[in-house]
């Protein structure tokens, strides 16, 4: 019975969406004006990554990331890139999520982004 009852669990987060790697923020463009630029950063269900400015230039190197993983249990992100600079955090904290902003830790620096609004939302 209790084997039963594990397997129909299992079966429901599967089919909701609980499974390994679904994040409340992927899959959704997040935006963030500074004093200069519009920055966008992207993080992919499929474990893509992207983050660049208006201007279509990346932030921070990104453009020499090709994922990330997520570590649900410190609330980290770690960016998979080919080569690492200077400029570069490859690990980037989650300090909080809401679903319309997402606020994260770039080594000391928080930033603030705001689910990109489409025409009609």
């Amino acid at each position: 019975m209790r084997k039963g009852i594990f397997l129909l669990v299992a079966c429901l987060c599967f089919l909701t969406g609980c499974e390994k790697g679904e994040i409340g923020f992927t899959d959704i463009s997040w935006t963030r004006e500074t004093e200069a630029d519009t920055e966008t950063i992207f993080f992919g269900s499929d474990g893509s990554f992207h983050y660049f400015c208006g201007c279509g230039n990346p932030v921070n190197d990104a453009d020499l990331c090709e994922g990330y993983t997520y570590d649900e249990k410190s609330g980290s992100i770690t960016l998979d890139c080919i080569e690492i600079t200077e400029e570069m955090v490859t690990e980037i904290g989650v300090v909080s999520f809401d679903g319309d902003i997402l606020e994260l830790d770039f080594g000391g620096e928080i930033r603030t982004f705001e689910r990109e609004r489409i025409l009609g939302d």
